[in-house]
């Protein structure tokens, strides 16, 4: 397997390497419910969850009747006529039922265009044995003149739970932009669109990011505008970082103890308060090692950041470089190059270029072994310049100081948000935490 590394490089050394590996993964969507007391005691009722769900996407309002209750329960008992089940309890309407895995069952296809058709006039949820049965009742002749958001929420870490359902007879799908503002800069996020079936003549759309360790990326705890073309946009918000990133610490790898363990942690307790609170939030994904002989990992005696199959997120220490003054700028340079994996893109970058090329210190190239150096090294480098304020050279990569303390920290909190590549997302099936993440945010064993 490839292995990403960023080196920092000092006088005399070499350049960084950036490989980058491409992995696939899954996350997962919890959300809140009321339990209702209709359903059978060995079952756990969803239903409220779902129509709040609806609800939040401003559909007509449902209810949970008793024929599609005893539906959803014979799906769960795989009743193989669940029709005659619907109409011997008094069902009216078409009957249309879909399954799912619990704790992820909203961001799947087929429950989600049962759930967010607006022309279903009963529906019933229910879970059991981390199965969901969804059962609903459809009136074909209610309205469903516009495109309809699919859930009003969406999760980073899966690709495609964004979506939009088209009604019967929409035509050629338009083109769809998802759009934010960060600041004053109006960012487009490229969006790759999939079409599948729904009920009765609907079409689902299912947006994901092209999500590139260079590209543009979606972001956790942020709020974007879909536009779906005719005059039509939607407002939706991306999930929260998860508690179960922003509640631990570092993961701490080999030799990261004691007296090192307490110099790190001052290193990064005495950040800009702007770089800080990063570190806070990208720090539980984060493996930190601290080796009197980095070399082996690092390419040479000094301390590095990146990403690989089998740690995920990871920097490691030099042991020399964390008990020595200088070291400060060495390490922060490489949290620098884990806040810019884990919370910037092109159009951060295009931001910071900006702001950096206002300095009377700027080159549109600083010259490395007849190349020029990379702007991750460069922007690494002003991360270490703002959390040190040191001026003059630092480092290999022969950029002095560009910006101020006050007017990189605007930039920082514009720009900087959680949002890993979609590939290498810690909360998508990446890394070595991942199934500890699963577990704690599966912790509800009744989710939707």
């Amino acid at each position: 397997m490839i292995v990403t590394k960023v080196d920092f490089w000092f006088r005399p050394g070499r350049p960084a390497r950036l490989l980058v590996p491409v992995f696939f993964g899954a996350g997962v969507l919890v959300s809140s419910f009321l339990f209702a007391s209709a359903a059978p005691a060995a079952d756990v009722d969803l239903t409220s969850a779902a129509l709040k769900a609806r609800n939040q996407v401003g559909l007509p309002a449902a209810q949970e009747t008793p024929a599609v209750l005893a539906t959803a329960g014979a799906v769960l008992d795989g009743v193989r006529d669940p029709q005659g089940v619907f109409t011997s309890a008094g069902g009216s309407g078409d009957l249309i039922t879909a399954t799912a895995p619990s704790g992820r069952a909203l961001l799947n296809d087929k429950v989600r265009v049962v759930v967010f058709d607006p022309r279903v006039t009963a529906i019933s949820v229910l879970v059991r044995d981390r199965t969901v049965a969804v059962a609903a009742a459809l009136d074909p002749g209610r309205p469903f003149p516009a495109p309809v958001l699919a859930g009003p929420d969406f999760d980073p870490g899966v690709a495609g739970s964004l979506g939009v359902l088209f009604p019967p007879g929409a035509g050629t799908i338009p083109q769809i932009s998802l759009q934010r503002h960060r600041g004053r800069q109006l960012v487009t996020i490229p969006v790759v669109a999939t079409a599948g079936p729904g009920v009765e003549g609907s079409i689902l759309v299912s947006l994901k990011g092209r999500d590139q360790v260079t590209g543009p990326q979606i972001g956790y705890g942020l709020t974007y505008t879909v536009d779906v073309g005719t005059k039509r946009s939607f407002t939706v918000r991306t999930i929260p970082v998860p508690s179960v990133i922003v509640s631990r610490s570092v993961v701490p790898g080999p030799g990261f103890k004691g007296a090192d363990r307490e110099r790190f942690m001052t290193i990064v307790n005495s950040l800009p308060s702007a770089g800080r609170k990063i570190a806070n939030i990208i720090g539980g994904v984060v493996t930190v090692s601290v080796l009197a002989n980095s070399a082996p990992v690092c390419g040479l005696q000094s301390s590095c950041a990146g990403v690989d199959p089998g740690n995920g997120y990871f920097l490691v220490l030099n042991r020399a470089q964390l008990r020595s003054s200088i070291g400060r700028f060495v390490i922060t340079h490489e949290i620098g190059h884990l806040v810019d994996f884990l919370g910037l893109d092109t159009y951060s970058h295009e931001d910071f270029r900006k702001l950096f090329s206002g300095s009377s210190h700027w080159k549109s190239c600083f010259p490395l072994r007849g190349q020029c150096t990379p702007f991750l090294e460069v922007f690494a480098d002003q991360f270490a310049y703002f959390s040190t304020n040191a001026h003059g050279v630092q480092s290999g990569y022969g950029d002095d100081r560009l910006a101020t303390s006050s007017g990189y920290a605007t930039i920082l909190r514009a720009q900087w948000a959680f949002r890993p590549p979609q590939d290498i997302n810690p909360l998508a099936g990446y890394g070595p935490l991942a199934k500890s993440f699963e577990a704690a945010m599966h912790s509800s064993e009744s989710a939707l």
